[in-house]
């Protein structure tokens, strides 16, 4: 072929491709095939910037990979340039942050949002409740002066908080300070707090975390309310990327999202903080319906909905003595999650 007919020749676009690969990645991203899903929507991406809906889905992908900074990156953006719902889009950029520990961003972007905008009504509670979090995160009665114990270097440090103090803010803070930093020095410390049934899951969960983010390939022994598990933390999933964590999410999403998406958002936040402070453990062989029923009807008590029982026990085809059960175990795990 002649340079002037490579000249003349010109790129044909398959019709409404853009809109088949928006179609196909949603399509992927609903079914958990989240790498697929990513691909399809970067190409879709590549045929229009800043499509709410494109930019969204890479997000969602990116964080749900467990590539927490990058989906933090682009959620930033999409807020900055205002795509798609703003409030929407700012609850999950604050669940990057808590995923990354980032509390006091989270602090600083909420009073922004609060100082700046008329919030809606069914963001405000969740909002207000994810600054209290914060602040009890980085209060300064928590922080940890390595230069107030100077006789005691950084393993010494973590042996003295770890093991043989009790103060949870204190733990957090000083965990939380090693994420720059090669932990499997101080192993022996972590394997010996996580194997103490007395020290606090979700200082637990935040060393597990740690342990999966610095893709440490050993046994870990952790023993959390009452159960014992041995995990390989560079095996580990997200909290809430495991199969039943995603079925609970899917079953409550198809019963509140379009009648009451106030009330699906406390659930969801209700599970989401359930399964952190029990992460390494999983439910997997628990049942997601019986699960979504409990979350369903603990949502309601705390919006002041009444839900007569046996609604409950025809809709999610669940038995009103485990459910019962099952609603008192996510109190008692809810009432853990809260730091005083």
């Amino acid at each position: 072929m002649t340079k002037e007919n490579n000249k003349d020749k010109k790129i044909i676009q398959f019709p409404n491709l853009k809109e088949r690969l928006l179609e196909k990645g949603l399509d992927a991203l609903t079914v958990k095939r989240f790498n697929d899903a990513l691909a399809f929507l970067r190409q879709a991406q590549e045929l229009e910037k800043d499509h709410p809906e494109i930019e969204l889905g890479i997000v969602i992908c990116l964080f749900e990979l467990g590539q927490f900074n990058k989906a933090k990156e682009n959620c930033w953006q999409m807020l900055k340039k205002d795509l798609g719902d703003y409030f929407h889009v700012l609850q999950i950029y604050l669940m990057i942050l808590i995923q990354l520990g980032e509390y006091k961003e989270v602090e600083t972007t909420i009073e922004a949002v609060i100082e700046e905008n008329s919030i809606p009504e069914e963001y405000y509670d969740n909002l207000l409740n994810l600054l209290e979090l914060s602040k009890k995160m980085i209060s300064p009665k928590s922080k940890i002066e390595i230069e107030s114990k100077p006789k005691l270097d950084l393993h010494e440090q973590l042996q003295q908080v770890l093991l043989n103090e009790n103060d949870v803010h204190n733990q957090l803070q000083l965990v939380q300070s090693l994420k720059e930093l090669n932990i499997r020095t101080y192993l022996a410390v972590f394997k010996e707090f996580l194997e103490n049934e007395e020290k606090h899951p979700i200082v637990k969960t935040i060393i597990v975390q740690l342990l999966n983010d610095n893709g440490v390939n050993e046994e870990i022994v952790v023993k959390k309310n009452g159960s014992s598990v041995t995990v390989i933390p560079a095996d580990l999933l997200d909290t809430s990327a495991n199969p039943f964590a995603q079925k609970v999410l899917l079953i409550l999403e198809n019963k509140l999202m379009n009648d009451n998406p106030t009330l699906f958002e406390t659930a969801r936040d209700i599970w989401l903080r359930h399964l952190f402070v029990l992460f390494p453990l999983t439910l997997e062989n628990e049942n997601s319906h019986m699960y979504a029923a409990a979350l369903h009807l603990y949502s309601a008590e705390l919006h002041g909905f009444e839900i007569a029982n046996h609604e409950l026990e025809n809709e999610y085809h669940v038995s009103l003595f485990h459910l019962k059960y099952t609603l008192e175990r996510l109190r008692e795990v809810e009432a853990i999650s809260v730091l005083d």
